[in-house]
């Protein structure tokens, strides 16, 4: 798709990875304008399709014989520095996703009964996290993209 020595699915879950805190901006917007249906729809779709992508990414991951047999399919020329990346970037989005699937399950729950309420403020503060997050690991897929399949 990039022009790489990347899988095809790599470079979908990449890009979906790089999208996502641009698509959170719309969101946010769209929050600031009291449209809380759309942020909520664009939110959950936004979730799903980046768990879907991970999830398939971490089957081929793990049909390829694990994250090094996988790594050695794009010829890494520096594994250290590629495995330091690699564990900065799964920590990073593994706490996200889980902050945002807890954000995302909670918010469900009280849409539309304590809109906005006590909720809110906490909704928000996890929601920044949340977007930080996706952020950083946004970069530090950047980074390992670059390492594992272009340099």
């Amino acid at each position: 798709m990039f022009g790489t020595r990347a899988w095809f699915l790599i470079d979908l879950t990449f890009l979906a990875t790089l999208v996502a805190p641009l698509v959170v901006v719309v969101s946010l917007a769209l929050a600031r304008r009291r449209r809380l249906d759309a942020h909520r729809r664009l939110q959950i779709g936004l979730l799903v399709v980046c768990i879907a992508a991970v999830l398939a990414l971490e089957l081929c991951i793990r049909l390829a014989g694990g994250s090094g047999a996988f790594l050695m399919h794009g010829g890494v020329r520096h594994p250290g520095l590629v495995r330091a990346v690699l564990a900065v970037h799964v920590t990073c989005a593994v706490a996200t996703y889980v902050a945002w699937t807890w954000l995302a399950v909670a918010s469900h729950r009280r849409f539309r009964r304590a809109l906005p309420g006590s909720f809110s403020r906490r909704h928000r503060r996890v929601g920044r996290l949340v977007f930080s997050g996706l952020c950083v690991t946004a970069l530090s897929a950047a980074a390992m993209y670059t390492l594992a399949f272009i340099a």
